[in-house]
């Protein structure tokens, strides 16, 4: 994992050392590593030296002295207390508040640019998880994220968008939910309720169904693939609206095409959150940057939103990262442990139960949501 280099400046030498003893004991070691400095000209000569190193700044504004140079490289700076001038920084931090509360926030900030898009009152959030690459796992990690989100009790949804959707979840599930309408029918519904300009739509339940092993509600797989080849962008959004704003829910779970189309274009606009999975290999991560310039080029808006709210992390991790990441100042959030003994041709039903790649999913849980008290703090879901 490649950490999130933070420089701390601060006046009070007493505020810096149990600063850096809570990184060290904590669970943002693996996360952050800090420099920290109490003298201003010290930091201004460090930052015009190694600046290029720098992922962020969290400093009191005494030390923003001459920032031009700093803005010239447009590394994000975060204000450590009430006062100081707002243009200067991306976000503004109380200096006195628990270490995980403030380091929390850093990440966040440092993620989202100071715009992280933040779901509004009542709506559960939109989690996507999305990757460049086929067979890369997307669907595996976004169906455990949901069985470990549902195990602790969390009422889940589970959308999967894939033009080709091969129905191994529903391998041996009773087909009770046979008569439920289904997406395809909810898809005509939210397309007439438009058109009739109606308020008022049928329950989430009229076109969904529980799934035993998940844990979740879901969809089943559609019969005619036209019903999803023909989902253009404003009809995806809508579809997540629907399910977000039902207050059925307290997570939507989004698993989407790998290659670019109007579906996974609107998941990465829509979602609150993107797990995007990358492999640790040369060709996936060219690939992956292949994706991120063209991106940047064509829509430098989306771009910038979607950088905000990603989560890079590894699938298939075996220890140690034999590949560069494709860009400068990218940072791998979380990483999934390579299961040796799955094979690429297992139903996809095995893949619900190693214990290993469960407490990795649940880790990455726990990033995402950046709230242990949402996902908790007890042992493995399934493991009791």
């Amino acid at each position: 994992m490649v950490p999130i280099r933070l420089v701390l400046a601060v006046r009070d030498e007493q505020y810096i050392e149990p600063f850096l003893h809570y990184v060290l004991c904590s669970d943002f070691q693996r996360r952050l590593v800090v420099t920290a400095f109490s003298r201003q000209d010290a930091f201004l000569r460090y930052m015009e030296e190694s600046g290029d190193l720098v992922h962020v700044v969290l400093a009191e504004p005494y030390f923003i002295g001459d920032k031009s140079s700093q803005d010239a490289r447009q590394i994000p700076w975060i204000c450590l207390g009430e006062e100081g001038v707002e243009k200067h920084f991306i976000g503004k931090l109380p200096k006195y508040q628990p270490l995980h509360s403030l380091l929390s926030s850093v990440l966040d900030l440092y993620r989202g640019g100071g715009q992280a898009r933040i779901p509004t009152e009542g709506n559960c959030p939109v989690i996507g998880v999305y990757s460049t690459l086929g067979g890369s796992g997307k669907t595996t990690v976004a169906l455990n994220m949901a069985k470990q989100l549902a195990m602790q009790g969390k009422r889940m949804f589970y959308l999967n968008l894939e033009t080709v959707n091969a129905g191994l979840l529903f391998q041996g599930e009773t087909r009770a939910g046979s008569q439920r309408a289904g997406l395809a029918r909810l898809l005509y519904d939210l397309k007439g309720d438009e058109q009739r300009q109606q308020t008022v739509m049928p329950s989430v339940s009229t076109y969904a169904l529980k799934h035993s092993i998940l844990q979740s509600d879901t969809f089943g797989p559609v019969d005619n693939l036209n019903e999803i080849l023909e989902m253009e962008e404003q009809d995806t959004i809508k579809l997540m609206d629907y399910i977000a704003d039902s207050g059925l829910y307290d997570a939507v779970i989004v698993d989407t095409d790998s290659s670019p189309n109007s579906r996974s274009r609107a998941v990465m606009e829509r979602s609150d959150k993107l797990v995007w999975l990358l492999t640790d290999d040369w060709s996936g991560m060219q690939k992956t940057e292949l994706w991120l310039a063209h991106l940047e080029r064509s829509n430098s808006t989306l771009f910038n939103s979607i950088m905000g709210k990603t989560f890079f992390a590894v699938n298939r991790y075996s220890g140690e990262m034999s590949a560069a990441l494709p860009r400068k100042g990218m940072t791998v959030e979380a990483t999934l442990s390579h299961i040796s003994s799955w094979n690429p041709g297992i139903q996809q039903g095995a893949l619900l139960h190693s214990p290993l790649f469960q407490r990795d999913v649940l880790r990455l849980c726990r990033d995402v949501f950046n709230n242990r008290e949402f996902v908790g703090q007890g042992g493995l879901a399934g493991d009791r």
